[in-house]
């Protein structure tokens, strides 16, 4: 059965992931502390409070001279627990995945977000962070929710604070800029965690999915053990990820690797299939799981260029 589109598949979606509309799910407290300025950019580190109790720790890189618009890069997953936000910041992992500065660099403001699990967010329940992460997944599927629906609420709290809505509290808190230009751009979990965000919320205008893209079908068929977060209640009955790719209206750039094993090509095949006429541009690139440098400059004009979002 082919899955619905448009605003039917948004609604659903948020019904699978049991979340309100993410524009209500508001900071309910800002900390912000200016870190440093260097080179022509602005870093500071805010702590957002979120609806359901929890903290979101940010890295904000704003540029002395803007281009206006505002981008949140989301951090991959990589079974690496130490490092979030850090890396698309440049400051810890993979210089390649540095997208977050990168973009500062051609004047985009930068919110860059941990995911719970991940480098100040680490759960250090055990020596083994990967079991803490599937624990943490299997609760919350108890308590008839995902871990992926905790990832789309930490990005919609991120999301109203960047346009300036929610409580501030401390100093430097200044929220938003005023633009009407919002991208999001992950890799691999970062890419799956964009995915579902745009999906969700139309405050969001464009994105950026690297390496991040596939069936639940095909993972199954496949043997692949994704990241828990994939797998959202009743997903697979609802339509699968073309679920997803067919709530988006916003202009998204999907890369996928042809050679990537965690992604099976059939996958990402059916899922590009699902997207509406006129939102996808799609790299389909020789390698695996990586963000070439192509892919990288590709992704940052998409985000920098004008929003042509279809109606």
């Amino acid at each position: 059965m082919a899955p619905v589109a448009g605003e039917d598949a948004r609604g659903r979606l948020l019904e699978l992931l049991a979340l309100p509309s993410p524009a209500s799910l508001e900071p309910r407290a800002v900390r912000s502390e200016h870190l440093r300025s260097a080179d022509g950019i602005r870093w500071n580190r805010i702590e957002l409070d979120t609806v359901d109790g929890d903290t979101v720790p940010c890295l904000v890189l704003t540029p002395d001279e803007q281009v206006g618009i505002d981008v949140i890069a989301v951090h991959q997953h990589a079974d690496d627990f130490g490092i979030g936000k850090s890396e698309p910041a440049g400051l810890a992992g993979d210089p390649a995945l540095a997208s977050g500065v990168a973009l500062a660099r051609r004047g985009a403001r930068v919110v860059m977000p941990d995911l719970v699990g991940f480098e100040e967010r680490r759960r250090d329940w055990s020596d083994d962070p990967a079991a803490d992460e599937r624990l943490d997944a299997f609760h919350r599927v108890a308590d008839g929710s995902s871990l992926q629906a905790k990832h789309t609420l930490d990005i919609a709290t991120v999301t109203s604070w960047t346009i300036g809505t929610g409580t501030g509290t401390g100093t430097g808190t200044g929220t938003g800029t005023g633009f009407a230009e919002l991208g999001i751009i992950g890799h691999s979990l970062g890419g799956q965690v964009a995915l579902f965000a745009l999906a969700v919320d139309d405050r969001l205008t464009r994105g950026v999915v690297s390496c991040g893209l596939g069936t639940l079908a095909s993972f199954e068929t496949a043997r692949i053990a994704h990241n828990p977060a994939w797998f959202v209640p009743g997903l697979a009955a609802a339509g699968d990820v073309p679920l997803i790719a067919a709530a988006i209206d916003q202009p998204v750039f999907v890369a996928a690797g042809r050679d990537d094993r965690l992604f099976p090509l059939d996958g990402v095949r059916v899922a590009l299939d699902a997207f509406r006429p006129g939102v996808l541009t799609a790299d389909m690139f020789d390698g695996g799981h990586e963000m070439p440098d192509h892919v990288t400059a590709s992704a940052i004009e998409h985000l920098l260029a004008p929003t042509r979002r279809p109606r």
